[in-house]
């Protein structure tokens, strides 16, 4: 019996041509990887911590007015004048007034103090430009320097008081970030975008830094108000009362003066004494006040110094933050240019 060999040849050509066929088939391709843009200098930004500071420890002593106790003779003496024999007090401060001024002008100055000028200097008014000169000018005569009032200024932490306690430094006003749009350059949108997201997280750091030393010191603030409120009501009224007892002081020895047994030439040079010492203790008494109500404020000036200060450092680290980043979004778009939008990689 003869075997077909062309014919198993054909078949086996056949199942050879079929499998070339199959093996040739298209397949799907496995998707590709997402690629990722990095920036160096733009990811992962941060600021840095900033806690509330304490605020200075403040100590403060007052301050007094406190009238001549030469002058506090003469009123002593005044008594004397009723009988026409001035006592030897009355008679030297007489004598030293005349060396200041001559009686003539005394009595043009006396007369020029009218009851509604002493009405304001007892409400703690001004006086008329003319006469603080000359009054100011008196008290500063060495004839007259043991009759006149002094002062001392309240302390705050050993410093005399004489204005506003603490400094002012220049305000830091945060920067703004500039808006980035798209660009249809990948490389490009990759870099903007992660600037938009180092902004707003820097902004948010700010934003909470700055809340929580604000909620710190606020509890501060309050107790150092309520302390300045209660001092300022307590000097307010020593010094409204020391002001009133120099008014009935002065009205008292210009009603002994005036009803005085002696010249009228020693009665103006008397009472332009009074009239001068009255004005120089109803000024300091104002000076005083105002410098014990900055005292009373000192607390609470330091706390919101230390408010300001951390403010201003929160500030100036996020400004700081946003010049560097600002550097590196230039820094990256430059790089996108120069690697026709290739993948910058972090180093």
């Amino acid at each position: 019996m003869r075997t077909s060999t062309p014919k198993i040849r054909l078949l086996f050509y056949g199942f050879c041509l079929a499998t070339v066929l199959y093996n040739c088939k298209t397949k799907d391709v496995a998707g590709v990887t997402p690629f990722t843009y990095t920036f160096k200098g733009i990811d992962n930004v941060k600021l840095p911590e900033v806690k509330a500071t304490t605020p200075a420890t403040v100590t403060v002593t007052a301050g007094s007015v406190q009238s001549s106790t030469v002058t506090s003779a003469v009123t002593s003496g005044l008594a004397s004048l009723s009988s026409g024999q001035p006592s030897a007090a009355v008679q030297q401060a007489t004598a030293d007034v005349a060396k200041a001024i001559p009686a003539d002008q005394a009595t043009q100055l006396a007369a020029a103090f009218t009851p509604a000028v002493v009405a304001s200097i007892s409400s703690g008014g001004t006086l008329p430009a003319n006469l603080k000169a000359q009054t100011d000018a008196l008290a500063k005569n060495p004839a007259l320097q043991a009759y006149m009032p002094k002062y001392t200024l309240p302390t705050v932490n050993g410093k005399p008081v004489g204005g506003r306690i603490g400094a002012d430094g220049n305000t830091v006003v945060p920067v703004t970030a500039n808006a980035t749009t798209k660009t249809n350059d990948a490389c490009q949108d990759a870099a903007n975008a992660s600037y938009n997201t180092a902004v707003a997280n820097l902004t948010a750091a700010r934003d909470a830094q700055a809340s929580s030393v604000n909620s710190a010191h606020q509890a501060q603030l309050t107790a150092a108000q309520q302390q300045a409120t209660s001092c300022n009501n307590d000097k307010n009224a020593y010094y409204a009362n020391l002001l009133s007892q120099a008014s009935s002081q002065y009205n008292e020895a210009n009603t002994a003066i005036s009803g005085a047994a002696i010249s009228d030439s020693d009665k103006a040079l008397l009472k332009v004494l009074y009239l001068v010492s009255y004005v120089q203790i109803s000024e300091q008494i104002s000076t005083v006040k105002a410098a014990e109500i900055v005292a009373c404020n000192a607390q609470a000036t330091a706390v919101q110094a230390a408010s300001t200060t951390d403010t201003q450092t929160i500030t100036a680290n996020f400004n700081a933050a946003m010049a560097a980043l600002n550097a590196a979004r230039t820094q990256a778009i430059n790089s996108c240019h120069n690697q026709g939008g290739g993948r910058i990689g972090a180093e």
